[in-house]
């Protein structure tokens, strides 16, 4: 029993440890087989410290980076697998595939606080999705719809201005939440959230619903009582990821339910909004590595032969050798890359391998970090 009970732990911690780590493939050149693993070891850290801070910020500080992470290779990075050694004439070259710790990486970036200075405070949308999710709303009439963003959304963008975030403006807010009242769909799917957060150049888009309301009357109370359930996510436009979901909950006590669900209303947009500023400075840094992370549409592409060669084309260049794909069908795959690169060495090298490969594609959307091409 003790030893099924150890095998768990054993089996969790090694759980925990995977959860922390991202893959990455990179190139390592040395005079002997171990020195050209432990460089390729080293450039794959180098790939992940790129998702954590942006080209400008490790370019001033190369060196302070480099002294702190000396002798740290195997800690920060565990070797999956590598190729065999081909000798060059001047030393040995191979590629490898390692698991990067970025919890661990993390926390050696944050010791020199580069993190911080690097990643400012996002553009923040803040949208409300006013359906519940069995069909019905907030109030039956548009005052009430108005009334309950006034009190939620009023509450959440007071504690992010506070607290020094840029907000973009209520009425294009507000008008989302009209949107979805009158196409009575019951709910959204976050890809719309996205691309409306996109549509107002947001960096992270704050969505929230109100998922359950109670209402009662109070024994020592003349008046009555409402308690609100609210649910936010907390989105990157650009990829449609969630990134942080949270629930939280209000009641409070008035004169008639209405009221009492305005006031429940404004309390849980302050409690959401303070739990969800601790999700966008845990991941903020991350996300804004969009240094980091881009998504290509191929719409025509979908042969899982055409497909590799597609992601093998792209591996020989430079900066896009961390690919994946995401997802395929309907005549459209969609391949996610992490890259230091900008957008437009990304659109360059699609591009540099569609010809290669013979097909003429065509840039038919671009928004940010995600770009849709057409295989003419």
């Amino acid at each position: 029993m003790k030893r099924i009970i150890f095998l768990a732990l054993l089996l969790s911690l090694a759980c925990c440890g995977l959860a922390l780590a991202d893959q990455f493939t990179a190139t390592g050149r040395g005079l002997s087989e171990d020195a050209a693993v432990t460089n390729g070891l080293n450039k794959a850290i180098d790939l992940a410290i790129q998702q954590l801070l942006d080209d400008e910020t490790v370019n001033k500080n190369k060196q302070k980076i480099a002294a702190t992470l000396k002798g740290k290779t195997r800690k920060l990075a565990r070797l999956l697998q590598k190729t065999d050694a081909e000798f060059t004439g001047a030393g040995y070259e191979l590629q490898v595939t390692a698991d990067v710790n970025i919890k661990a990486l993390e926390n050696e970036i944050n010791s020199l606080g580069l993190m911080q200075d690097a990643m400012g405070n996002p553009r923040i949308m803040v949208l409300y999705n006013p359906n519940l999710p069995q069909g019905a709303k907030l109030g039956s009439t548009r005052a009430d719809l108005e009334a309950f963003f006034d009190n939620s959304y009023g509450a959440i963008v007071d504690v992010l201005v506070e607290k020094g975030f840029d907000v973009i403006d209520k009425s294009s807010a507000q008008k989302f939440s009209i949107q979805v009242a009158e196409t009575h769909e019951m709910d959204i799917d976050t890809n719309k959230a996205a691309a409306y957060g996109l549509r107002y150049n947001a960096d992270l888009v704050l969505y929230y619903q109100t998922v359950g309301i109670g209402r009662e009357g109070h024994w020592a109370y003349s008046g009555s009582a409402a308690k609100i359930f609210l649910r936010a996510q907390l989105i990157n436009p650009t990829t449609s990821r969630i990134i942080a979901s949270k629930d939280v909950e209000s009641g409070s006590f008035a004169g008639t339910i209405q009221e009492a669900l305005y006031r429940a209303a404004k309390d849980v947009g302050q409690k959401i909004s303070g739990v969800m500023i601790d999700a966008i400075k845990k991941n903020w840094k991350r996300e804004k590595s969009g240094a980091g992370t881009f998504i290509v549409v191929l719409d025509g592409v979908a042969d899982i032969d055409e497909i590799t060669s597609f992601k093998n084309g792209l591996k020989t260049i430079r900066g896009m050798e961390n690919i994946r794909e995401r997802e395929s069908g309907g005549g459209k795959t969609t391949i996610e890359i992490k890259s230091g690169s900008s957008a437009d060495a990304v659109k360059s090298a699609v591009n540099q391998v569609g010809k290669q490969l013979g097909w003429p594609l065509k840039l038919v959307r671009s928004e940010g970090a995600r770009s849709t091409w057409k295989r003419q």
